[in-house]
């Protein structure tokens, strides 16, 4: 790809998660992210990305990568060390989004957009090639280990739940902290912790 290509790929990224995260990720055309893009050949995104869900996975993937490879390194950290502590797990699945709130390169637009796809059913978040990445899948892994008494075939619905309860929370904090909320960031990312470590090791219980 040459640096003009790039460079157009890039911009059109960043004009997708704008307007997604504005309008949601239906109501967008790819007229509109090119207009936004100042892109004047309103083919430009079709060129780049075969179709929307390809653009939606491609918005994902430039911010999730770099989270994803952290988690692969701090988890063979975790391995030689022999700790494998759910608190600890939880956390390190945690804090790196909720530091994306402050990443000024479309952070805040890549959370709300998750957020949406929590609960999308055109694009369902459980569908996009960008969930089911190495980093991620090791840390599911891990995670579903503190688990083993859990119903397996419980075990998807739970998790997903917990997805949503990580996603919708954090977008919900931003929302209430853009009307004045005031809770701090260290405050609201432990009680998230905390309360996604209920959630994983809480037991199904029998109807």
């Amino acid at each position: 790809m040459s640096r003009a290509s790039a460079e157009t790929r890039l911009a059109l990224l960043r004009a997708a998660e704008r307007l997604f995260a504005q309008s949601g990720v239906d109501a967008v055309s790819f007229r509109q992210i090119a207009a936004e893009a100042g892109q004047k050949n309103h083919a430009a995104v079709a060129y780049h990305f075969s179709d929307k869900k390809a653009l939606i996975d491609a918005v994902l993937s430039r911010h999730s990568d770099p989270i994803q490879a952290s988690w692969l390194a701090t988890l063979e950290h975790l391995a030689a060390e022999d700790r494998n502590d759910l608190d600890e797990l939880v956390g390190l699945l945690v804090r790196p989004l909720v530091a994306k709130l402050d990443d000024p390169d479309g952070g805040t637009n890549y959370l709300l957009v998750v957020a949406q796809l929590i609960a999308s059913r055109t694009f369902p978040i459980s569908e996009m090639p960008a969930t089911m990445e190495p980093g991620i899948l090791a840390l599911v892994g891990q995670l579903m280990g503190h688990m083993e008494a859990f119903p397996s075939h419980l075990m998807p619905l739970r998790m997903m739940r917990v997805t949503a309860a990580l996603y919708c929370s954090i977008a919900d904090y931003h929302r209430l902290s853009q009307l004045g909320l005031s809770i701090s960031r260290e405050e609201f990312t432990a009680d998230l912790i905390a309360s996604l470590v209920a959630l994983l090791g809480q037991r199904a219980t029998s109807a």
